[in-house]
């Protein structure tokens, strides 16, 4: 695609939020976007810049966000295919998933959940089928998962990843404390609340000395 990853995660973060404006689909400006996103309005313009076909949609107003959003997927890919993906670890993280329902507005689907313990599964009520873990060899190349969201405790979190790279998995929303290293051709994103805290206390301090 040759799109950097920084403005991938950002176009990918701004479709969403171009979703949830495009009731009226009335058109903003990269400074109305800033707004929204806290991002500089030059930033935006930059990323959208990178888009096929952004340009043919771009009125004197601003962007349409209904057809901005579209041009966001088409390029990231997000309409070629289905995207499937499965919770690992249905603990107090992976359970909190169960009833997300931002999944229905985004191009992803939960399409299976595992866990390691039976009775757990058996007590938990979802959308989607759960399954003990030793059945995701079958289950996930079946239902053509392709991404993972990892909550599983840390001492399993090595194993679980290892095993859903077995099972086709590649891409990994980590969850866990544990820094994963990605194997070739798989995406491990790695989801610390301690880091985001601290990022948002840097930047605090950094903004208090100026």
């Amino acid at each position: 695609m040759g799109i950097p990853r920084p403005t991938a995660e950002r176009l990918s973060r701004l479709a969403y939020l171009l979703e949830q404006q495009a009731s009226d689909n009335k058109p903003l400006t990269s400074a109305e976007m800033e707004q929204l996103t806290g991002w500089p309005s030059h930033t935006i313009r930059k990323d959208i810049s990178v888009l096929g076909r952004a340009s043919g949609i771009a009125t004197k107003n601003g962007y349409p966000p209904r057809e901005l959003a579209a041009a966001i997927r088409e390029t990231l890919g997000f309409t070629e295919t289905e995207h499937n993906c499965c919770i690992v670890g249905l603990g107090r993280i992976g359970s909190a998933f169960l009833d997300y329902t931002a999944f229905n507005e985004s191009p992803f689907t939960i399409r299976a959940g595992f866990d390691s313990n039976v009775n757990r599964i058996e007590i938990l009520k979802a959308e989607f089928p759960l399954y003990p873990t030793f059945k995701m060899k079958d289950v996930i190349p079946r239902l053509d998962i392709r991404y993972a969201i990892l909550t599983v405790p840390p001492d399993q979190a090595a194993q679980a990843t290892e095993k859903l790279v077995s099972c086709g998995i590649r891409g990994i929303v980590n969850f866990t404390p544990v820094i994963l290293p990605a194997p070739p051709g798989v995406e491990i994103e790695q989801v610390s609340i301690l880091d985001a805290l601290g990022a948002v206390a840097a930047r605090l301090a950094t903004t208090t000395k100026e």
